[in-house]
């Protein structure tokens, strides 16, 4: 079993609001948000018998998509939202009154009722109309399970203003954006002098902020911080020099592996300055507000944003995901193994100590916490250090793991039997190279079988010490490494992938391999570099089905797309590959600062008729050499190869990731989750296979 657990932003419960009975339950998150996805719903009006379609609005507080199990709509011009997605998101206490049907809350030492129905609500006692006489009201809408739910909507200007935020409209894409009140940026400079350096922007008050990033080094690019400050202004300092609208502020010496930062205003509905950090090595970060000097501060600290159980070389192991080489300390005491890493921030859970089960091997739970250093002896209160604990189901000592950092991750292998004298490392899409440590330089035996494409090594026990594992790698350039052990030699079995050369060499230290795919070294793709984007993720499940999640299915989706792309030489860039929720806006901000050639978005889809099946993929722009000649091509190879119901290419221009892309762009919907049959297709590695290489396909023949 594999648990991968990643990086998310504040995860804030999605609370539904149960009309009648004033309660609040989990649950109902069927379609989350699909809306976005959706060219209308269906809604009914309370006292009415008659469904309407309304059109869909995204809902995004201070820059951060929202989720709810039912959507914002507009109604006389006016959107309306459940109460539950916007008060419970902005963490304002409601209480709902049955017998008066009333809703009322405190905030800013404003007493606010509104009432169902009544175009007045009253602000400390005083009777106030609501933005064009839009009230209050209860809507309906059927589940995929059939029932039918109500939701209690209020209008969003209203609460916006009472709460003291900006609102924004973004027709092109039907966004209402929910900010602080507009500032201005004015000036930036870096701080070398803290415990942790920090780039400190000036602004005239608190502002949102979010960000990315961008590991454009994986492409050939330049690894990028990309922060967006959301209804903030620029206004440059005086002296400073802007060009094409970019103010560039360069970085003496390159310290801190920063190369510049560009600094420009990228909107005006609602304004937004981006800052770009050009990094020449990866690092983290923590952003925060200074009050006291009215500064937004991005403090450069290594970040953990990964705490996952994999099962690499056939041993149990807690991989600690990073964003620069860790610095940590391990101990053991009894059944418990703990790792600090020194000098960072924890980004899952907001950093709040969480435990998660595990049951694999020797492996019971997972538990990660930013540790409180004010109380603890070890560390200073100055010190950021994140905690994980691993709980085992029996005793350890030193000798029963080991501990190895891989580039920015630590790898903690729970075994007695280390092999840490073993590195593969996959360079690129067509290289990889695999070293054997040696304690002195000795005479080995290797053969090579054209045939089978398997390599074999024989190594002396008593120059190396390796262990036995078999581990699968799949990578287009080695398929398998399987070591085993005879009296006196440690025995290697490399398979090759199809079209793989290798070269070798031997010194006093070690042995080396180099591998290279000849087919993608020399592929005409190489120049092409294709985005996909894994549908929903982190704390958006998208479509919930009876077996599975839209954010599971199309990850796996994503990854075997990634595999083919690359086993026919194309560059790839993942928005995600792991359970982690990006930005709306953020995917398609991630392929145009890449500059991509193309953007391929996966979803799965769902509807309340649970006989509706079948593969459709939309497009946003009407050009055969864009969008829809992308989205023809996808379509044919998958209904060609899957066998599913042909439910043609649509056209959907508001959808973000395909309005905001600047290259041709698709949204695959792979089938139905909430229908049965079709669900269980899904989950089928197979099935996922053949709609990957469908879709390749597609591509293939779009680019031609």
């Amino acid at each position: 079993m594999n648990i991968k657990f990643v990086r998310i932003k504040k995860l804030k419960t999605l609370l539904i609001f149960m009309l009648c009975l004033g309660l609040i339950m989990p649950g109902q998150l069927a379609f989350a948000n699909k809306y976005t996805e959706y060219e209308s719903v269906e809604l009914r009006e309370s006292g009415s018998n008659v469904f309407k379609k309304y059109e869909p609005v995204n809902l995004m507080i201070s820059g951060i998509d929202v989720f709810s199990d039912a959507p914002g709509i507009t109604v006389n011009g006016r959107t309306i939202v459940p109460v539950s997605a916007i008060l419970v998101e902005l963490g304002v206490k409601y209480k709902w009154n049955g017998t008066t049907k009333e809703i009322s809350f405190s905030y800013g030492g404003k007493d606010v009722v509104m009432q169902i129905n009544n175009a007045y609500a009253t602000i400390n006692g005083k009777k106030t109309l609501l933005p064009d006489s839009v009230a209050p009201r209860i809507m309906t809408y059927k589940s995929i399970t059939g029932d039918y739910v109500d939701r209690t909507y209020v209008p969003l200007k209203f609460i916006s203003d009472v709460l003291g935020l900006s609102a924004s409209w973004i027709n092109d894409t039907r966004t209402v954006a929910i900010n602080k009140k507009a500032q201005t940026l004015t000036g930036t400079y870096v701080d070398v002098y803290k415990p942790y350096p920090e780039i400190r922007f000036k602004v005239t008050g608190e502002v949102d902020v979010t960000s990315f990033v961008v590991d454009g080094a994986d492409v050939g690019g330049q690894d990028k911080t990309i922060i967006d400050f959301q209804n903030t202004k620029l206004t440059p300092p005086s002296g400073a020099t802007v060009k094409n609208g970019v103010w560039t502020y360069n970085i003496v010496d390159d310290i801190f592996g920063i190369d510049k930062i560009e600094i420009a205003q990228t909107n005006d509905n609602p304004y937004n300055t981006r800052v770009t950090i050009y990094q020449n090595e990866r690092r983290g970060n923590d952003i925060f507000y200074d009050a006291a000097k009215k500064e937004m501060v991005v403090q450069l600290i290594n970040t953990v944003s990964e705490v996952s159980v994999d099962n690499i070389y056939s041993t149990d192991t807690v991989v600690i995901g990073t964003r620069e080489t860790p610095y940590y300390n391990v101990d053991v005491s009894g059944k418990q193994l703990t790792v600090d890493v020194i000098n960072s921030y924890l980004r899952i859970n907001d950093g709040a100590y969480q435990v998660l089960p595990v049951d694999q091997g020797k492996i019971e739970t997972i538990a990660y916490q930013q540790l409180d250093t004010s109380k603890d002896d070890m560390y200073g209160p100055d010190m950021e250090v994140t905690r994980v604990t691993i709980q085992l189901n029996e005793k350890m000592t030193y000798d029963d793991f080991y501990v190895e950092e891989s580039g920015d991750k630590l790898l903690v292998y729970i075994t007695n039997q280390p092999i840490n004298n073993f590195n593969y490392v996959k360079q690129s899409s067509e290289k990889g190279m695999m070293s054997i440590d040696l304690f002195s330089k000795t005479d080995y035996t290797s053969t090579f079988d054209a045939q089978t494409r398997k390599i074999s090594l024989d190594i002396p026990k008593d120059k190396t010490d390796l262990g036995t594992f078999e581990q699968a790698i799949n990578d287009h350039v080695v398929d398998q490494f399987v070591i085993s052990e005879t009296a006196s030699n440690y025995h290697i079995e490399i398979t090759l992938a199809e079209n793989t050369t290798y070269t070798k060499s031997s010194s006093s230290s070690a042995i080396v391999l180099n591998f290279t795919n000849t087919v993608i070294q020399n592929s005409d793709n190489k120049k092409t570099l294709i985005v996909i984007d894994a549908g929903h993720g982190g704390k958006d499940p998208g479509a919930v089905g009876s077996k599975s999640q839209e954010k599971e299915l199309t990850l796996r989706a994503s990854k075997l797309l990634q595999s083919e792309l690359e086993r026919l030489g194309f560059r790839v860039y993942m928005t995600r590959s792991t359970d982690e929720y990006v930005g709306l806006y953020d995917r398609p901000a991630i392929a145009n600062d890449l500059g991509a050639t193309l953007f391929v978005s996966i979803h799965i889809n769902a509807f309340t008729n649970s006989s509706a099946s079948g593969v459709e993929v939309l497009y946003g722009n009407e050009s055969m050499s864009s969008d829809k000649g992308l989205a023809q091509n996808i379509q044919t190879q998958l209904i060609k190869s899957l066998g599913a119901v042909d439910r043609g290419i649509g056209y959907l221009p508001r959808l973000v990731v395909l309005k905001e892309t600047t290259m041709p762009s698709v949204l695959c919907e792979l089938g139905f989750i909430t229908n049965a049959a079709e669900q269980d297709k899904l989950i089928s590695e197979d099935y996922l296979k053949k709609a990957a290489s469908a879709m390749a396909t597609g591509i293939v023949n779009f680019l031609k």
